[in-house]
């Protein structure tokens, strides 16, 4: 049970910094937020959105793996068998 809390804490963090990493660098809001025209924090920015999604992507192997025997019986539900 502790597991899967922190794991799904990880993919709600990550997630969470990916998609307002994402927002800011999609609407170009760095400029708004003073940083002119901050290559240096664009250059930031991206890495951090790059490495959240990373993080995300491993996290989600994980879930699914530790989740592997649920996802089984499901399928095997669903599609009759």
């Amino acid at each position: 049970m502790k597991k899967n809390f922190y794991l799904d804490l990880l993919l709600f963090l990550s997630g969470l910094v990916c998609i307002l990493t994402g927002i800011i660098l999609d609407f170009h809001l760095l400029h708004y937020m003073g940083a002119g025209s901050g290559r240096v924090f664009k250059g930031i920015v991206t890495s951090i959105h790059t490495y959240s999604g990373y993080i995300m992507m491993f996290g989600l192997l994980f879930h699914i793996v530790w989740h592997w025997k649920w996802v089984k019986a499901v399928a095997r539900k669903q599609l009759g068998k």
